[in-house]
């Protein structure tokens, strides 16, 4: 790690161990003329534009006799594509263990002294129309940190993360206890109430997770969801901005595009069980199992890595011909449209609704019912009564009484005797799918066609 010390703005590399405990860390906007390394080196930082703001930050830190800072900019060598790699991969933990983080708000002119009096709404407005709030770079920075410091334009104190922790909850969709995480009041004797994510929500117990490590972990689509609307200006580092959101690590390949996101996907998918990963939406009928873009999370803030039906399906895996998913739970619809087959699964995630939470579920069709498409419904789509079924078991283990649906009385477990929604064919006995991974893009393709960048079919 290259940190600039604050005093002499010279750079030293610190390794593991040896890495200052007290060290200032920078989160703020890139302009369009930074001061790079290449550029100290050479000694022509002052001639850039970006050379004030780092000389300003390390002013402002310094009179808190904090010794050395690290500032994007110029404390990466981008000319090492190592370095550039070994940084981006370590910025959530840098940006974590720092002992000040300074969000530098440059669009923000603030006439208050927070040491006196509240911010006005003035002050706020402009705090929440931000462009620091837009990049996706920005993302981490805000949540890694346990204590970020805002200031504005002329370096002037606005407050901490905590103290505007409403408006910045308001401005990103990001819920207060995942911004705040407070181990000393998740566990308690008391009742789960309502999570407050929808206003019918009956309440549900926490995570698993949450009991392991007293932090409140959201879903990977609710995470998905943090970057839905925000922006980069590489196409690649949609993806690179949420290596360590994800805490997972991946080499850095610039020119490969959207295939960067697909590429994440797949590193999250090898060390994560949590089925959210598919819980999306999109605009085109007819898609893989893996999102395109982080648009398609944009619906799933409220997606829940928790459900109240367990399908204790094995691990699932990326092959060369599309994602390998067994499944256990699933509904059939007789219903036919030519040689089309359709078959419709549960998930391991769940969301609110009416009748507490309730797992969300696929449709999933195929045309030969070996390769399988998933059928987009253009929303997050809660199990119905189904008759479910699950071949594995014997059909009176089929048979589960005490699960609650919509219609208490009637069971949406079924046996696979005397019921004519549960398939008696080929699809009776299926045990895993082979479900096309990525997107379809045919010159005739079968729905509308989705741009998430542009918005626009």
């Amino acid at each position: 790690m290259r940190l600039i010390n604050t005093s002499t703005l010279e750079f030293r590399e610190f390794f593991d161990s040896k890495i200052p405990k007290y060290y200032a860390i920078l989160s703020h906007r890139w302009g369009s003329d930074e001061a790079t390394f290449q550029d100290f080196e050479k000694g022509v930082q002052e001639k850039r534009e970006g050379f004030k703001e780092i000389k300003d930050f390390c002013d402002f830190v310094s009179g808190y006799d904090v010794e050395w800072g690290w500032v994007d900019t110029c404390c990466i060598d981008k000319r090492s594509s190592a370095e550039l790699t070994e940084a981006i991969n370590s910025m959530y933990a840098w940006y974590r263990n720092a002992h000040h983080c300074y969000a530098h708000l440059s669009d923000v002119w603030s006439e208050d002294d927070v040491r006196v009096n509240e911010l006005s709404q003035t002050t706020l407005d402009q705090i929440k129309k931000s462009q620091w709030f837009t990049r996706g770079w920005t993302l981490q920075e805000l949540l890694a940190p346990r204590v970020v410091y805002f200031i504005d334009h002329d370096w002037k104190y606005l407050g901490t993360k905590e103290d505007l922790v409403q408006d910045i909850s308001e401005v990103t969709g990001i819920d207060t206890m995942y911004l705040l995480p407070d181990p000393d009041d998740i566990l308690d004797d008391e009742e789960y109430g309502p999570c407050t994510k929808t206003s019918d929500c009956r309440g549900h117990p926490p995570s698993l997770r949450l009991a392991l490590t007293g932090r409140w972990e959201p879903s990977l689509a609710t995470r998905m969801s943090w970057v839905a609307n925000r922006q980069t200006t590489r196409i690649e580092d949609m993806a690179y901005c949420m290596l360590g959101i994800f805490d997972v690590n991946m080499p850095l390949l610039y020119g490969e595009g959207r295939k960067a996101f697909r590429r994440l996907q797949h590193e999250i998918i090898k060390q994560s069980s949590d089925d959210s990963i598919f819980a999306w939406t999109a605009d085109q009928q007819v898609t893989g199992m893996l999102a395109h873009w982080p648009t398609n999370f944009a619906n799933s803030r409220n997606v829940l890595e928790n459900a109240p039906h367990k399908t204790h399906r094995g691990p699932y895996a990326i092959t060369n011909q599309g994602l390998e998913l067994p499944i256990t739970w699933r509904c059939w619809d007789p219903r036919e449209v030519g040689k089309i087959q359709e078959i419709k699964i549960l998930l391991d995630c769940g969301m609110c609704g009416p009748q507490g939470v309730k797992n969300i579920m696929l449709r999933l069709v195929s045309v030969d019912g070996t390769n399988w498409l998933r059928w987009s419904r253009y929303q997050i789509v809660p199990m119905d009564d189904g008759p479910w079924y699950r071949p594995q078991l014997s059909s009176q283990a089929n048979v589960m009484q005490h699960l609650e649906a919509s219609r208490p009385t009637k069971s949406i477990f079924g046996t696979k005797q005397g019921n004519p929604r549960i398939p008696t064919g080929p699809l009776a006995n299926l045990t895993k799918l082979m479900v096309r991974a990525d997107w379809l893009y045919d010159p005739d393709p079968p729905g509308k066609i989705y741009d998430p960048l542009s918005r626009k079919t």
